[in-house]
């Protein structure tokens, strides 16, 4: 979205948008090539309380933000088709975590070569403005969207400025009964730490870390790792294709690494 609506991204222009960030990011630093539910309410009073968003203290807020509670306390799925310039359509599956962290589906359908391209993103969500029920999404290099409840079920896509968008079209996501997780395979990148056979990935943006699966390439990401020459425990900068994926009793999320791309030393996640 970077600050404009969802629709104004085509499809055909993401994979250039992609590359060029990429190229940016290789020439600026020292690149290491790597080898190869039930539908819940909101607001319950019965439900426990929402922690802070990461790297805040429970009780603090974001910078000019007054603290007027959380608007959900638990994982909710918002769904909904909105306008696309150049296709029929977007179905957006959002996905909000009571732990200030959300993942986003787009499925761009109806586009000039009748093939439906589906994209993945990630990020930290915070409260709006006093007085509002808007929220805002903050993703990766500074993508962001502005959405307000038009209902305790209802989410409303609104334009930079924090406005209903004028239009006759659809805008609005509508909570569903089952909880959509979005375990979809998706490009990430975060900071890798591999020590005593234990390695994880913080995802750089959304602060949250997550314990590395031996599935798959979780064991390459490792030796990848443990053959960089660095301090034992120094986080390095790293960019996969995985997924977030949830197991065991009670669940717990995990990265499931698919395929290794590159890393970086001494690059910061904000870089």
């Amino acid at each position: 979205m970077f600050n404009l609506p969802i629709s104004s991204l085509s499809p055909s222009r993401l994979p250039a948008i992609a590359g060029g960030v990429l190229l940016a990011i290789g020439l600026a630093g020292c690149s290491i090539p790597l080898t190869g539910q039930d539908r819940t309410p909101v607001g319950s009073d019965a439900a426990a309380a929402v922690p802070p968003p990461p790297g805040m203290a429970q009780g603090a807020t974001a910078a000019g933000q007054k603290d007027r509670g959380a608007p959900i306390t638990q994982a909710q799925t918002f769904r909904g088709v909105i306008p696309c310039a150049d296709c029929e359509g977007i179905r957006v599956t959002l996905t909000l975590q009571p732990d200030w962290t959300w993942r986003m589906r787009r499925v761009y359908f109806g586009t000039r070569d009748k093939k439906e391209a589906s994209f993945v993103t990630t990020g930290r969500w915070e409260r709006g403005l006093p007085g509002t029920n808007q929220i805002r999404l903050i993703g990766d290099r500074n993508e962001s969207g502005l959405y307000d409840f038009v209902s305790g079920n209802t989410l409303r896509m609104l334009d930079q400025d924090g406005q209903a968008i004028q239009s006759s079209l659809n805008y609005l996501l509508t909570q569903q009964f089952e909880l959509d997780p979005i375990a979809d395979t998706f490009s990430m990148r975060g900071k890798v730490v591999s020590t005593n056979g234990a390695t994880t990935f913080a995802i750089c943006s959304t602060g949250k870390t997550y314990p590395v699966s031996q599935a798959a390439q979780g064991k390459q990401l490792a030796d990848a790792y443990s053959r960089l020459r660095i301090a034992t425990g120094t986080p390095v900068l790293m960019w996969i294709e995985g997924s977030v994926q949830a197991s065991g009793e009670p669940p717990r999320e995990q990265i499931i690494v698919q395929a290794l791309t590159r890393g970086t030393l001494d690059s910061p996640c904000e870089d």
